[in-house]
């Protein structure tokens, strides 16, 4: 299975789960849990980083596309719509997702779930919650990587 995560180069073979997220809490963790979000697709990718920038002329220039691979054998949990709380996809995240993720986290049971992504209307694109502290983690390995994120006409309107 391939996934997808865009960060600065010199993160994009850190596996720990320390950054913003775990200062600061995300959509499916409290603050302090270790945790790595990805996208199962690069346009997901995409528009998730379109959540923290306001035009992709001012990404910065050392981020990239970390294209990313692990065995198909690898087990996942897929968090089933029904237990979506209704307010999900809200800003700020609810306490209700961080709940789920982080039960989730501190289970350790499996090395990633897949979520929607609140980036996409009605979750129809899926995101991948990674579990640092997980044993497989070592498995995924970055296969690829590039500069060239967004196409110049992307917002050229702005």
């Amino acid at each position: 299975m391939q996934f997808f995560r865009i960060a600065p180069e010199q993160y994009l073979e850190n596996y720990q789960g320390l950054g913003a997220s775990y200062r600061d809490g995300g959509r499916w963790n409290k603050p302090g849990q270790p945790v790595l979000y990805y996208a199962k697709s690069p346009a997901t990718a995409l528009l998730e980083m379109a959540n923290y920038i306001p035009s992709p002329r001012l990404l910065p220039a050392n981020f990239q596309l970390g294209i990313y691979e692990i065995p198909d054998s690898v087990q996942y949990y897929e968090l089933p719509e029904k237990l979506l709380p209704a307010n999900w996809a809200d800003f700020p995240y609810p306490l209700a997702t961080q709940t789920i993720g982080g039960k989730w986290l501190e289970q350790c049971q499996t090395l990633f779930m897949l979520v929607p992504s609140a980036a996409v209307p009605k979750g129809l694109e899926k995101i991948i919650i990674v579990n640092p502290r997980h044993e497989e983690c070592s498995k995924i390995k970055l296969i690829d990587s590039t500069h060239d994120l967004y196409n110049n006409r992307i917002f050229s309107g702005i």
